[in-house]
C-alpha cells in the first residue's frame, strides 16, 4: 500500500509539472492550446454516484452533483490564463481548466479500487481483465495500456501485471 501512495503522489507532482511545461499557445498568433469541445459526447469519462466526469465537462455542474471534495488546491495556470484547480474526491482527482470564466475537466485519476472505467477496469485488476475490456492492441509492450480517441487519452498502467493506476487526459494539440 506505501508503495501504491508512493506511486500516486510521483503521479500527481508529474502530472502538475506536465501542466506547466504545455504550451503556452498552439501557435504564434496568441490562441490558446486546441483542448477539444467542452462537453464532448466522445470524451473518455466514468460514473460517480451517478454522475458522469466527463474530459472537457463542466466543473461547475460536477461541483453541483458531487459537493465539496475532500480537498481543494488552486494554482495560476502557466498554460492558460486564470487557475488550474485541483479537486480531490476520495477515490479520484479532477484537474481543470480555465476558459471564458469557467472550469473544465482537463485530466483525472483514480486513487483507489472504489471506482472503475465504464467497461469496469479498476485499480487491482488484472494485465488480463484489461486486455478483455480494451483489447491487445493499445498494449505499449512495457507496462500501460494506451488508448486514444480525438484529443482524449487514457492510460491504464502496471506494476507486475496489476492495475496500478488509471489516468484520462486531453492531449493538447
Amino acid at each position: 500500500m506505501k508503495r501504491l501512495i508512493a506511486i500516486v503522489a510521483l503521479l500527481c507532482m508529474v502530472m502538475s509539472l506536465a501542466a506547466c511545461t504545455a504550451p503556452q499557445t498552439s501557435d504564434n498568433k496568441g490562441t490558446t492550446p486546441n483542448m477539444g469541445n467542452p462537453g464532448d459526447p466522445n470524451a473518455y469519462y466514468f460514473t460517480y454516484k451517478g454522475t458522469e466526469i466527463r474530459l472537457n465537462g463542466d466543473m461547475e455542474v460536477i461541483l453541483n452533483a458531487l459537493g465539496e471534495p475532500k480537498n481543494y488546491t488552486e494554482e495560476t495556470s502557466c498554460a492558460f490564463e486564470g487557475l488550474d484547480k485541483t479537486y480531490t474526491y476520495g477515490s479520484f482527482v479532477i484537474q481543470t481548466y480555465p476558459k471564458a470564466d469557467k472550469d473544465y475537466v482537463y485530466m483525472f485519476w483514480f486513487l483507489d479500487d472504489l471506482v472503475q472505467t465504464p467497461e469496469g477496469v479498476k485499480i487491482g485488476d488484472t494485465q488480463a481483465a484489461v486486455e478483455a475490456a480494451y483489447g491487445a492492441d493499445s498494449y505499449n509492450g512495457r507496462n500501460a495500456y494506451i488508448l486514444k480517441k480525438d484529443n482524449y487519452s487514457m492510460t491504464v498502467i502496471l506494476e507486475d501485471g496489476v492495475v496500478s493506476s488509471i489516468q484520462y487526459t486531453i492531449v493538447i494539440g
